[in-house]
């Protein structure tokens, strides 16, 4: 299985329960971190994410290559 077909597998079984853009409380639940962390995540641009207005949202696919450590 090549490295394409693994990352494949992998955004097909995480956080499957989970919409395709999340919230930052949906965040905090998916890594288990505390309010304060996932705003600091996200306003650093560590955890790259989409604002409209107020709202934070943060497609699912970025959360995934986070964890795998798949940024740039």
């Amino acid at each position: 299985m090549n490295r394409e077909e693994k990352m494949a597998k992998q955004y097909g079984l995480m956080f499957r329960d989970y919409p395709d853009a999340v919230t930052p409380e949906q965040l905090r639940q998916m890594l288990g971190i505390g309010r304060r962390k996932a705003y600091d995540l996200l306003k650093s641009g560590a955890l790259p994410s989409i604002r409209m207005g107020r709202l934070y949202r943060i497609p699912k696919v970025l959360v995934i290559d986070f964890l795998c450590g798949n940024t740039q």
